[in-house]
């Protein structure tokens, strides 16, 4: 369906140009979300009430993981209006997209209450599915170069990470065992319930403020090390302080999609 507005013309009335962006990223963020099924529902909003009275003692055992990937053409969303005739082309009138070309990487990390592990670059990625991770690939690159070592300087830390193949494949999951390393369960198609979504957003959003930008994968590498670290301790925390709203959210839509 044709989208009003924004796509097609201009409008001099800011507020209701607005209200067609607001309504861009409404139905661009349902289309692409994922299909929730009742029983995906049901184990959200199971996971949602074993989790919601947790303390901060339990929650700062966990450690969050997950992978993105970065790219050199990759913006940060927002879609911008103009309202006034003859604005249309002005630096603060752009509406932009998220194009995926050029140089990118993919990148792992991990957070936790006064912790981070990361950024891990992913190395000699093939294109097979999940962006050519392999479980091997997991392993080799991500647990036990650092996932290893990290557990066994912690105590009592617990790992979460998604549900996606490499991650519950059956060597990985033997792995892990054999290594003494404890796992979260988690709820399938659930990024809303994972902190370090929010983080990669922080880490991209530092990303949108180097000028001039980084132009090879040499350089988005560097840049992603220097923006990790830029990111305060007390950010990472508030995160984790926010898991409570996240689980009573998706209580408070009985499993279905949040704005988290």
């Amino acid at each position: 369906m044709k989208q009003p507005g924004l796509l097609s013309g201009t409008t001099r009335d800011p507020s209701v140009a607005r209200q067609y962006a607001e309504d861009l990223l409404s139905d661009t963020s349902k289309a692409r979300g994922p299909v929730l099924t009742q029983r995906h529902r049901m184990a959200r909003q199971q996971w949602a009430h074993d989790h919601i009275t947790w303390n901060w003692r339990q929650w700062r055992n966990i450690l969050f993981t997950d992978e993105s990937r970065f790219c050199i053409s990759h913006v940060d969303g927002r879609v911008r209006v103009w309202p006034r005739r003859g604005e249309r082309y002005a630096d603060d009138c752009v509406m932009e997209h998220n194009a995926q070309g050029g140089p990118n990487v993919m990148v792992w990390g991990g957070i936790g209450v006064n912790q981070s592990l990361g950024p891990v670059f992913f190395n000699n990625l093939g294109p097979g599915r999940g962006n050519g991770i392999t479980a091997q690939r997991y392993i080799d690159q991500i647990l036990q170069p650092h996932v290893v070592p990290f557990f066994q300087a912690s105590r009592n830390c617990v790992l979460q990470q998604d549900n996606a193949r490499p991650h519950t494949a059956r060597v990985t999951q033997a792995f892990l065992q054999h290594r003494n390393i404890d796992i979260r369960a988690w709820p399938a198609l659930s990024p809303d319930l994972n902190p370090i979504e929010h983080f990669w957003d922080q880490l991209q959003r530092e990303l949108n403020q180097i000028r001039p930008g980084p132009r090879t994968a040499v350089e988005l590498r560097q840049a992603l090390i220097n923006a990790w670290g830029n990111i305060p301790r007390d950010a990472i925390n508030r995160l984790i302080h926010s898991m409570r709203r996240h689980c009573q959210a998706v209580i408070n839509v009985h499993g279905g999609h949040t704005p988290y």
